[in-house]
């Protein structure tokens, strides 16, 4: 089998590729060419965090050719500190970095340091008034493939309120890349133990220094009152503090479906979310969802699977619920009842964007070919500018030997998102085509 084949886009373990947080987003050559060469005179300039648009080498490079110089540390001769937009610049033990603390240090000393956002710092120079990488929208599998998390993870983190939709197109909803990168970064240090009080303080030394910090001071606070480190053995699920286990109900009926699929769970430490359990049994549909959402973040599939069957015996055209349960079933491997359940979900909402492109992915796996292309060509119908279908399709049209037909999505998908996790794929199939570089320029 090809090394990159039509996976399901949930499938996140088996399409996930060997790629650091943003570093998609930095595979465009940027233009360091000075447009305003003398706007940084007198300007002793440091960085800190990681930037989204270049790296730090390329950073320096621009400010020496705006006029300006670059320190490697803060110190009283700084004048102006630039805080990368990939996350925050929040360090292992939860405080901000060495160099913001060091500034507002100097700062409360009456020394004159100008904080500011890379994409004000850009601004400056005049490249560009908006960060383009920073201010485009990722929908969940992109986010997936460019920060290594599961698009259950990410789904999950939206029910919660963590992440929220910019836009939404079919019910596929459109991220943040930048409010999805600080979700991580929170969510990261909460669940490696540190403090709400330390990270509190931090948060607010942020929103004081860079008053447009997005949601970060509210995202603290659901993180704080809904995640938890918890790690997973052979026997459940426990919390590593108290080595408290945690209710799981049916669990010796999981533990033999699971067994069944012959994979052996040594201990592990699974950083995902944990909502607090509800105080009484979940008795709406919306409730089933919620608890079901609880149940994959802790990765019990199988109690996951039963919640959304009971939030379809209460509400049962809900084509959310038939999306959510066909996930489940696909990651223990049932495609078959996954297959069944997308299909349930479109038959309940014919323009469910998402359902449609999984159903012509895992008619792919099945080797059913048609069926693949036309559930692809109903997405594309419903949404022609979808870059991911047009991708798939390709794929899919590969698979089939009908190369000439895969270029044409190949090329789409790179013009809708050249920037996009799966460019390089994109390209290496069409060089693999003999598709000169030329020809994908213009």
């Amino acid at each position: 089998m090809d090394e990159v084949t039509n996976k399901t886009i949930t499938d996140s373990d088996k399409v996930r590729a060997n790629l650091h947080a943003g570093e998609g987003l930095r595979r465009e050559k940027v233009d360091i060419s000075p447009k305003q060469p003398g706007v940084l005179a007198g300007e002793t300039l440091a960085l800190t965090g990681t930037l989204a648009s270049m790296t730090h080498e390329q950073a320096a490079e621009l400010v020496e050719q705006h006029g300006g110089n670059v320190a490697q540390h803060v110190s009283r001769h700084t004048t102006l500190l630039v805080i990368g937009e990939e996350g925050w610049p929040l360090e292992e033990d939860g405080k901000p970095s060495v160099k913001l603390q060091h500034a507002e240090s100097l700062i409360r000393e009456g020394h004159e340091i100008r904080i500011v956002s890379e994409s004000e710092w850009l601004s400056m120079m005049g490249l560009y008034t908006d960060n383009p990488d920073v201010k485009r929208l990722y929908t969940p599998a992109m986010l997936s493939k460019l920060l290594n998390l599961p698009v259950h993870t990410i789904r999950s983190w939206e029910r919660a309120g963590l992440i929220r939709a910019e836009k939404k197109v079919c019910r596929l909803p459109y991220f943040s890349y930048n409010e999805v990168t600080a979700a991580r970064r929170l969510s990261e240090l909460v669940q490696s133990g540190i403090t709400q009080d330390e990270l509190l303080r931090s948060v607010k030394m942020l929103n004081k220094l860079l008053p447009d910090s997005g949601r970060i001071l509210e995202q603290l606070e659901i993180l704080s009152d809904q995640c938890q480190l918890v790690v997973r053995d052979e026997h459940g699920v426990f919390e590593p503090s108290t080595r408290q286990r945690l209710f799981n109900f049916g669990e010796e009926k999981n533990r033999a479906e699971c067994d069944q699929g012959g994979e052996t769970e040594q201990e592990q430490c699974v950083h995902l979310l944990r909502f607090d359990l509800p105080a009484t049994q979940p008795q709406t549909a919306t409730d089933w969802m919620i608890e079901g959402c609880r149940r994959s973040e802790m990765a019990d599939a199988s109690a996951a699977i039963r919640c959304f069957h009971q939030a379809l015996r209460v509400r049962p055209n809900d084509a959310e619920a038939h999306f959510y349960l066909a996930d489940c079933l696909y990651r223990i491997g049932k495609q078959e009842a996954a297959l069944e359940r997308y299909l349930a979900a479109i038959e309940n909402d014919p323009e469910y964007l998402e359902a449609w492109t999984q159903i012509g992915c895992l008619y792919a796996e099945l080797h059913k070919w048609t069926e693949s292309l036309l559930a692809f060509d109903e997405a594309l119908h419903i949404f022609p500018d979808f870059p991911e279908a047009h991708l798939h399709k390709a794929e899919t049209l590969r698979q089939m030997k009908q190369m000439e037909d895969a270029i044409v999505h190949w090329k789409r998908y790179l013009e809708l998102d050249q920037r996009g996790p799966w460019a390089e794929l994109a390209h290496q199939r069409l060089e693999q085509a003999g598709v000169p570089c030329e020809t994908l320029e213009t």
